[in-house]
């Protein structure tokens, strides 16, 4: 190859990779504004749900399901892996695998203490 022929080569290139990066730098900037405004979302639709409760609106209304906030809270942390039963709490579920005791802090019944009556023929 002649050098003049070497050198355009190394032009094209070198003009290709500088196209490349301003590339990649917009497409950086567009995701970290999506990300941002994803975020900003999420908090305005958690206030959102919140001022709907203390006017009276219920979670089960909005998501079809009857779990408490805070109950919604621990089921997003063992959705993470992470123990929200009181023997294991905090602690990692190793590879996420199902525990009775969690899953019943969760989808458990809210009686509690009431005892079931039993009848005894």
């Amino acid at each position: 190859m002649a050098e003049k022929d070497l050198y355009d080569e190394f032009e094209t290139i070198t003009n290709q990779l500088n196209d490349i990066s301003k590339k990649v730098s917009l497409l950086k900037e567009e995701l970290s504004k999506t990300l941002e405004e994803k975020e900003e979302l999420k908090i305005e639709n958690q206030n959102l749900r919140k001022h709907l409760e203390k006017m009276g609106y219920e979670d089960k209304d909005f998501k079809g399901n009857e779990l408490s906030y805070s109950r919604l809270n621990l089921e997003n942390l063992y959705r993470k892996g992470f123990h929200v039963c009181q023997q294991f709490y905090g602690t990692h579920r190793k590879d996420k695998e199902e525990c009775i005791f969690c899953t019943n802090v969760l989808y458990g019944s809210n009686d509690k203490g009431k005892k079931k009556k039993v009848k005894i023929n």
